[in-house]
């Protein structure tokens, strides 16, 4: 492809964007992934005492504008809100606390770490 100096920068600046499009869609498929396959090492792994809290974790689309993409993994309602108090711990009423049940922090770093392996394969 031969390309004349006159348009050279136009031609560079076209490749990079071409380049930037591919990059951003690759990481929307690998964030999507990646957000799934959370959801479902929570499903497995969250406190199981009815179920419902276990069984709540899914994910979503945060924000994607051209530049940053993220997804959200989240408990539903109305279980969300016993993700801090199980991972953290509580007060109780009589006074004593219950022990933090560590489930999410975990996830999230094999998350992180599986996002990272797999845009560093990809790109």
């Amino acid at each position: 492809m031969a390309v004349k100096i006159g348009n050279l920068a136009k031609e560079v600046m076209k490749q990079l964007e071409d380049y930037g499009i591919e990059t951003g869609l690759e990481v929307e498929k690998v964030s999507r992934e990646v957000a799934e396959d959370t959801a479902k090492m929570l499903n497995k792994n969250s406190p199981k005492l009815t179920g419902d809290y276990a069984e709540s974790w899914t994910y979503g689309v945060g924000e994607t504008k051209r530049t940053r993409h993220t997804m959200i993994v989240h408990a539903a309602k109305p279980e969300y809100a016993l993700s801090h108090l199980l991972e953290k711990g509580h007060q109780n009423r009589d006074g004593g606390r219950t022990p933090a049940i560590v489930h999410i922090a975990p996830a999230e770093e094999v998350a992180a770490e599986e996002l990272e392996k797999e845009l560093r394969k990809r790109l």
